[in-house]
């Protein structure tokens, strides 16, 4: 169904714009202390980014082991089960941040409470 409206024309003209009245004059402006204040500003702009970052929080998992179970392992189980786990007491168990391996370390206990030692880092990979 066509509209009965009509379109009006539209005007390619710029003469109404003026645009070069607007524009200041590049030889007036003074480039050098224009970039002095760009760059103090990126630097104070990089010290609140690096602060802002230290404060992000990540995820730290200690895995200590994985099992794999047939399904019917895995029906039979029940409340008081035990899960054998193919680590013993004192062997070093992975430590992930944000699911990435970060280094390996060893389960303590103090006032009840357990924790994990960091025994080693994994180095960057190399470029």
């Amino acid at each position: 169904m066509a509209s009965d409206k009509q379109t009006p024309p539209i005007d390619n003209s710029m003469s109404d714009l003026n645009l070069h009245e607007e524009l200041p004059d590049l030889d007036d402006l003074d480039l050098d202390d224009l970039t002095d204040d760009i760059e103090f500003e990126a630097e104070q702009s990089d010290v609140s980014n690096v602060s802002l970052l230290k404060s992000i929080p990540v995820d730290i998992t200690v895995e200590v082991a994985r099992k794999t179970l047939i399904l019917d392992e895995l029906l039979n189980l029940k409340a008081g089960s035990v899960v054998m786990l193919e680590k013993h007491e004192g062997d070093p168990v992975d430590i992930k941040i944000n699911g990435t391996a970060f280094g390996t370390g060893e389960i303590v206990s103090k006032n009840g409470q357990y924790g994990v030692r960091l025994l080693s880092i994994i180095k960057k990979p190399s470029k």
